[in-house]
């Protein structure tokens, strides 16, 4: 038996850390609002102490956040291994807005924030503290790299959030840090396991003739998606202002909406919820295009944008769908009408499940999935903007006895794109963040409120008496 203790990381994580540059990060981000309710400190601001210790006593549930990368030598592969300098201090921090604390303000600070790449030398996470904000209130900025997030693993925020504003703190064992390996144990391990890969595929071989309807379903689907992505490769976007060569700085905007609004639009237009959602978004892009003065006319506009898969077709997990957005389509219903055939279709051949199947109401699985969303999204296929829906509770949550107000996503941009669209959903509203290139994007503010007006155009002809 070993006496040391290391995880291989998937390939798909292994090349998001590849791809990863000084342009282009491959971090999630979240921005949660909290009353201060019991955290508050006898100045008006927030006892971090007691969210230091709120924190400390869940990193056991999530062994990865006291993880770290190694490389093995020779294969420069990336392995995990327990960081055993681990410090709390280094990944939590604490900083306060200026006067008079606006959403404004939070919204710069956050977008600085996410622009920072994380240090691969310790664990890849951060959490930040911001307090100062008006109205009594303080906001919790999380970014976690997407290699860090596996189909099954929790994240920190669905350990931190509860239902019961009373939850207690749960004693936290010892950190007790494994073993690492040495580097010549690393290639030894390496070699061996090379060596096992032939056996494994006879072992996977056996399997799939003993379930010759999933093997057939499986390379069917796998064909279809390779023809797909051929297809769009010889047939690439146009350019627009949103794409374009991004750099290391970042905008950042958060726009909401109702969601009772949302929902009433979708049961009289017999949508889904995900079907609204792209169809604000084409309305948006097509305003903001106008301004422009580029004609959406016969225009090819391409969103990437996650799903997940039935747990028997893929393990449960979350895949990337190519739609193209009928900008063109003045008609806001017709929009999303074309929208609603475009991913029924998607949903027939990729054996779809709805997002809402993967959490229960009262948990919290935003944060998760908008990850593994931008895992999915961690690919070339030529799209002009990626679009991450990831629904949450829609009952009120607490963080040490604080109440969450709202949240927003962070998606990550592509190397090409300059506006990443996150979409969150939480007690009753639907939460939009904006993640853009700072230079590409100066007028991002105009797309927000494109998106107000393309919800509000949407509401007016799908409702009876809607009033937008």
């Amino acid at each position: 038996m070993a006496r040391y203790a290391y995880e291989r990381l998937s390939d798909r994580s292994a090349e998001a850390l590849r791809r990863e540059g000084a342009r282009v990060f491959a971090h999630a981000a979240s921005m949660q609002l909290f009353e201060l309710g019991p955290l508050a400190n006898e100045f008006g601001g927030v006892d971090f102490e007691a969210v230091r210790a709120a924190i400390g006593s869940r990193l056991h549930l999530v062994p990865r956040l006291r993880q770290k990368l190694r490389l093995i030598p020779i294969e420069r592969y990336p392995v995990w291994v327990d960081d055993a300098d681990f410090n709390l201090g280094y990944h939590l921090r604490h900083t306060s807005l200026p006067r008079p604390g606006r959403f404004s303000q939070l919204e710069s600070m956050a977008a600085r924030i996410m622009a920072q790449r994380l240090d691969r030398s310790r664990p890849l996470w951060e959490a930040w503290v911001v307090e100062g904000l008006e109205g009594g209130r303080f906001a919790l900025l999380l970014k976690t790299h997407h290699c860090m997030v596996e189909d099954e693993a929790a994240d920190l925020l669905q350990v931190l959030l509860s239902p019961d504003p009373e939850a207690p703190n749960p004693a936290a064992p010892p950190f007790e840090p494994r073993p690492q390996p040495s580097a010549r144990e690393l290639v030894e391990e390496e070699v061996l396991r090379q060596a096992r890969l032939p056996r494994r595929v006879v072992e996977r071989l056996r399997a799939a003739q003993r379930e010759p309807e999933r093997l057939r379903h499986e390379l069917l689907q796998r064909a279809r998606e390779a023809a797909e992505a051929l297809g769009y490769a010889f047939r690439p976007p146009v350019a627009t202002p949103l794409n374009g060569r991004v750099g290391p700085h970042r905008r950042f905007r958060g726009v909401a909406f109702d969601l009772a609004a949302a929902r009433a639009i979708r049961q009289a237009t017999r949508t889904t919820l995900h079907d609204i959602i792209l169809a604000v978004v084409a309305g948006a892009v097509r305003r903001f295009l106008e301004e422009r003065l580029v004609s959406p006319a016969a225009l090819d506009f391409r969103v990437s944008t996650p799903v997940g898969r039935a747990r028997r077709a893929e393990g449960g997990r979350v895949t990337e769908w190519v739609v193209d957005l009928p900008v063109w389509e003045k008609d806001p219903l017709l929009r999303l009408e074309r929208i609603r055939k475009l991913t029924r279709k998607l949903a027939g051949s990729s054996r779809a499940i709805r997002a809402a199947d993967l959490m229960g109401e009262g948990g919290w699985f935003g944060t998760r999935l908008l990850a593994l969303g931008a895992r999915a999204l961690a690919s070339h296929t030529p799209v002009n903007m990626t679009v991450t829906n990831a629904p949450g509770s829609q009952v009120p949550l607490y963080f040490a006895g604080a109440r969450m107000l709202e949240t927003w996503g962070v998606a990550p941009l592509r190397e090409d794109l300059g506006l990443s669209v996150a979409v969150m959903s939480y007690d009753g509203r639907l939460f939009f963040g904006l993640n853009a290139d700072f230079d590409l994007l100066p007028d991002v503010d105009r797309f927000a409120s494109g998106l107000t007006a393309s919800f509000s155009e949407l509401e007016r002809n799908a409702l009876p008496g809607g009033h937008g």
